[in-house]
């Protein structure tokens, strides 16, 4: 084998490319039928008969216009890449439509403001960006507390109020 990318991806147990996945099919069916299969790196066009042997015939297959291409097969990578498009596409068209969310739209004013942070999004951080955190002002709106007030200040412990306005807070 003349392509050390090829045997580097046969040699790879996490690599199932369709192709190498193909070549790792047909070495397993000869291999039951007493074929002894080794595979190892050869260098090109130095005269080895064997290698020459593929090489033309590679390029007759090449050169050959009256063979149809196939094209039933598409890798995994670019199937993944369009799904992810059309659901960035569909979360886009939802965004800009809905009437709910307008705190989160404060802080994320677009999808691509949300795709390129770098935020691990715990339940907590949702609850906060959402407006339904744990927060005095919220718990006091469904009078589960008597009071709004921030316990390290005189204002309502909003969400702003913790993000942006709490000293006790700015560290966090």
């Amino acid at each position: 084998m003349d392509s050390k990318k090829t045997l580097d991806k046969l040699q790879k147990t996490k690599i199932h490319t369709y192709k190498i996945e193909e070549i790792r099919r047909k070495i397993i069916e000869m291999t039951r039928t007493s074929w002894e299969i080794t595979l190892c790196w050869i260098k090109a066009h130095v005269g080895i008969l064997g290698n020459e042997l593929a090489d033309t015939l590679a390029k007759k297959v090449a050169l050959n216009e009256s063979l149809t291409e196939d094209y039933n097969r598409i890798p995994k990578s670019v199937l993944t890449r369009e799904i992810e498009e059309e659901i960035v596409k569909k979360w886009k068209r939802k965004w800009a439509q809905t009437t709910k969310g307008s705190i989160t739209k404060e802080y994320s004013p677009n999808v691509e403001v949300i795709l390129k942070l770098k935020i691990n999004f715990t339940q907590n951080c949702v609850a906060i960006l959402t407006g339904h955190g744990k927060t005095k002002a919220y718990l006091h709106l469904f009078k589960i507390i008597q009071e709004p007030t921030c316990p390290y200040g005189t204002e309502e412990q909003t969400t702003d109020h913790v993000i942006y306005e709490c000293e006790t807070l700015t560290k966090e």
